[in-house]
């Protein structure tokens, strides 16, 4: 799949000086989760929906919020390409161009994910794949969406969220899980339901602790059902006092 398949062609565009305010109307008007900052028909900034949730102070402009490693991209790039892009850059969007250097639109992830259920529309997805969707849904509304579409493929799905010290943090992602699943009835309290959700949840942490050994941080968690196994997805971020990482996934997966 490449940008120009996903791509959101009719990008938010504001100026530099454009009021938090009135960004935060203009995205809500807008249904989107981007805008791009232009100064002199160049995009010098991005801002995401996450970027807008700062304390209330009226002096707050588009340049004091917006990301200003801009990374752009062309319409025939690689989805997988783009994905690492917009972690690197830990932005919340990618301008998308020409070869004449014109923007063209925007790609987002939400675009990214929307794009891939779209391609998987005509087949059954997978508990995997269940898993990573509803574990990166943004709001209470794509949460109850992914549910419902899960419980439609005949799974069952939970969803929490944790955030925990170095020390703390790998209990904390077991114990949370674990209690979500046995609460919606993803699992039973037989002990080997437990035993496979613990196994599924340590094979994602392990993932993400080898890139960020001894750092806490705060994720999103799903667990789906179905098929005969388990399937955990963790999202967030890793970081410490000074300075939250970029944006990671992992998924663990055992038999039940």
């Amino acid at each position: 799949m490449i940008v120009g398949r996903v791509m959101n062609e009719d990008p938010v565009m504001v100026a530099s000086d454009t009021s938090i305010g009135e960004l935060r109307r203009v995205l809500l008007n807008s249904g989107n989760t981007v805008i791009l900052v232009i100064e002199e028909d160049q995009v010098v900034g991005v801002i995401g929906d996450r970027d807008l949730l700062k304390p209330d102070d009226e002096y707050l402009t588009a340049k004091d919020i917006m990301n200003r490693k801009v990374v752009e991209v062309s319409a025939d790039c690689n989805i997988s390409e783009a994905c690492s892009l917009l972690v690197d850059a830990d932005s919340s969007g990618l301008p998308v161009v020409s070869d004449e250097g014109l923007l063209i639109g925007v790609v987002s992830a939400r675009d990214i994910v929307s794009g891939m259920v779209g391609d998987e529309a005509v087949a059954r997805i997978s508990v995997e794949a269940a898993s990573i969707y509803l574990a990166m849904t943004r709001s209470r509304e794509y949460e109850r969406y992914w549910l419902d579409k899960i419980r439609s493929y005949g799974y069952r799905g939970a969803i929490t969220q944790v955030g925990a010290s170095a020390d703390r943090l790998a209990a904390k992602l077991r114990e949370s899980m674990i209690a979500a699943a046995a609460a919606l009835g993803v699992i039973s309290e037989d002990p080997r339901d437990k035993i496979a959700v613990s196994n599924a949840v340590r094979d994602a942490y392990i993932q993400l602790a080898m890139s960020n050994p001894g750092l806490g941080g705060g994720f999103k968690m799903a667990v789906v059902r179905g098929e005969g196994r388990v399937s955990v997805a963790i999202f967030g971020r890793f970081g410490h006092a000074l300075v939250d990482g970029p944006e990671q996934l992992a998924v663990g997966y055992s038999i039940i």
